[in-house]
């Protein structure tokens, strides 16, 4: 039976919920390359990136508050930078329909990017603790992976 493979991107600090949903999803025809094992040491971020999108038959991209930043005046939480550029990437490199988008927390998205949102994750995120992984989220998650 073949095999799926999804590349897993969240920040440094939301890696404990990235791991609690590769143990959630994982399933004997549905592998991921979580960021902590894809990227070589020494190697330049574009030139992982591109040998990392022929492995993988898709992205799952966590987002959740990382900084802070002032927009338009109003102080607010923006997800890591890295992270959104792997979004973009993939989005480029994949398509639309193989990223899939996960949102942890409350941040500040530019419109734009508001409607990639495919996958609801949870309102609470904070360094280091594990959202629980909802029914809504397993649905989302279920109904992207099914049109993959």
């Amino acid at each position: 039976m073949p095999k799926t493979t999804i590349f897993l991107a969240s920040s440094g600090s939301s890696k404990n919920q990235a791991n609690a949903l590769l143990k959630e999803f994982t399933t004997p025809t549905l592998e991921f390359l979580p960021w902590w094992e894809a990227f070589t040491p020494g190697k330049t971020l574009l030139g992982a990136l591109d040998e990392i999108k022929n492995k993988v038959n898709g992205a799952l991209i966590l987002l959740s508050p990382e900084a802070p930043a002032t927009m338009r005046g109003n102080s607010v939480a923006i997800p890591n930078q890295n992270v959104l550029f792997e979004f973009g990437f993939f989005y480029g490199a994949l398509g639309a329909q193989k990223v899939g988008v996960v949102k942890y927390g409350d941040f500040y998205l530019p419109s734009d990017l508001g409607g990639y949102i495919h996958i609801s994750g949870s309102k609470f995120s904070q360094n280091g603790k594990i959202a629980p992984i909802g029914k809504k989220t397993k649905t989302d998650f279920e109904k992207w992976i099914q049109q993959l």
